[in-house]
Formats: structure tokens, C-alpha cells, sequence
């Protein structure tokens, strides 16, 4: 059955999932709108595909044998939290292909929330080297493990970042790494459903993994500490409620991370369906 711009439906919400699976960041609603025919086009273009308008069969089978690039939490889990981070694959585009400096005590930051204060030398080529070209790799070395500025930001000018090559280390080396820090505190991470394991990672991704108050005013880490008792009593199902409230912590002008808890309050609730990502 052949897809194109137009088409809506169930057929076009499964075609959305398996683009997905190669980074697509799509949102899975069914509709064939200007973000699925642009994912079709890279999806073409990464697998030597013809160059089309259209989802064809020969593209959906390619996609559907394509696998996870993080099965520990499959390409809903890598996609909730990536829109969480970046919003959509357009404000990608328009935002964060090029190196970014988000707060003055951040790091330059490359792709989703790839900040280069925080990593070494090693670690940075590793994550990198098979994604970028040798001259961007060199400028991008220029200011790993320093706090950024403008002209740190300046010396990176022009370096660019595909979502492709984004969502790739996004799920494959950083989400990785976050499974882990996740582990430390919520041990039992890996007997929860994909879709828990992944409003978990979402949040330590987010917040990290400390769990002692940084402000004891406010006890910022106070709903953090419940999940892990919550966890370890077997309690699962109030677990959302913390999410909630976490909300607490952030001014409601400022919404993006007050909307982060509240969905994966939701995502723990009700599944990866609710939150539009499969």
C-alpha cells in the first residue's frame, strides 16, 4: 500500500513508528503532513533508497526489518524523551543543528543535549567520530570540558549536526549512559514496562541522578526520593502522582518542564499511545 502526503489513518501511524526507528522524532498521529514526507525523503536518502514523494512498499519494508537503535526502550521511548528535549524535528532544524550555548554555566551543546562540558576527549570521539566530518570533530575538541561562551560558541560558527547523525548518539550513547544513572538510584528500572523504564530515564535525562536537596527550602529533590521509595515498596502505581507534583518546582510562565513532568506522569499512567508516540 503506497503513502503519500494526504493519506491519514492507522496504516500512516505504523509507517510514523518505523520511521522512528531511524530517528525521525515524528509525532505518531496518523497524519502524511510535511514531517512525515520529510522523514520519508531522509529515511530514503539513509537507507539508498529512490528519492520519492511517496512511502512506497519497498521503503516500508526496509523500515519495518529496521531495528531499534536502543531496544531498551525502543524507538517510543527514544522519541518521548527526544521531543521532550527538542520539541519536534523542525525546531531541530531551526534551533539546534548548529552548536548552541543554552545558560551561561552550560557547556556549547550539540545535538540533544549533548553538552560538551561534561564529557572527555575519549569519550566525545567515541560518541562521534563514525557521525562527523574530521574538521567539525577538531573545532567541536576545541572546547570540550569548558563552560561555554561567546566566543567558544564562535569558534564552532557553522558546524553542523544532522538529526540523523543527532538521534543516533541521542539513543545509542547518551541514553545508554542515562539507563545507568538510572539504575543507581531507581534499581529496579529493569523490571518495569518500557514505558515506565522510559518516564524514569526521561527524568534523570532531565534532572540528573542526585537525590539530596540543593535547595532545602523548597526540598527540590523531595518527589525524586519518593519515587525510589515507592519503587522499592513495590507501590508502582503512585509513582505518576510524584511526576505531578514535581511540577511544583517551575514557574508556570516558564512551561516547558512543568508539561515534561505532567507527560510522563501520563506515560506512566496510561502508555506510550497517550502521549502520542506510538
Amino acid at each position: 500500500m503506497i503513502l503519500r502526503a494526504g493519506d491519514s489513518g492507522e496504516p500512516v501511524k505504523a509507517l510514523q513508528r518505523d520511521l522512528n526507528k531511524l530517528g525521525s522524532l515524528l509525532v505518531v498521529d496518523g497524519q502524511f503532513g510535511s514531517s512525515t514526507q520529510n522523514a520519508v525523503a531522509d529515511a530514503q536518502a539513509a537507507l539508498g533508497l529512490p528519492q520519492k514523494l511517496e512511502a512506497d512498499d519497498q521503503l516500508q519494508a526496509a523500515l519495518a526489518a529496521a531495528p531499534d537503535l536502543f531496544p531498551a526502550l525502543t524507538a517510543a521511548g527514544v522519541t518521548f524523551i527526544g521531543l521532550q528535549e527538542v520539541g519536534s524535528a523542525a525546531a531541530y532544524e531551526q534551533v539546534y543543528r548548529n552548536p548552541t550555548w543554552p545558560t551561561a554555566i552550560s557547556g556549547i551543546t550539540i545535538g540533544i543535549g549533548y553538552d560538551l562540558q561534561f564529557v572527555t576527549a575519549g569519550q566525545f570521539r567515541t560518541d562521534w567520530d563514525d557521525r562527523l566530518p574530521a574538521d567539525a570533530l577538531d573545532r567541536l575538541a576545541a572546547v570540550i570540558g569548558m563552560i561555554g561562551s561567546r566566543d567558544r560558541l564562535a569558534l564552532v560558527e557553522g558546524v553542523s549536526i544532522p538529526l540523523a547523525s543527532a538521534v543516533f548518539v541521542f539513543a545509542s550513547r547518551s541514553l545508554r549512559r542515562y539507563l545507568d544513572q538510572t539504575r543507581v538510584i531507581y534499581p529496579t528500572v529493569d523490571t518495569l514496562p518500557v514505558t515506565r523504564r522510559t518516564a524514569l530515564v526521561s527524568l534523570v535525562y532531565n534532572r540528573g541522578p542526585r537525590l539530596e536537596d540543593r535547595d532545602p527550602d523548597r526540598q527540590d529533590r523531595r518527589e525524586m526520593r519518593a519515587i525510589r521509595d515507592l519503587l522499592a515498596a513495590g507501590a508502582v502505581e503512585q509513582v505518576a502522582d510524584q511526576f505531578d507534583s514535581m511540577a511544583r518546582l517551575w514557574d508556570p510562565q516558564v512551561p516547558g518542564l512543568v508539561r515534561r513532568r505532567h507527560e510522563e506522569a501520563t506515560l506512566w499512567r496510561s502508555g506510550f499511545a497517550a502521549v502520542s508516540v506510538e
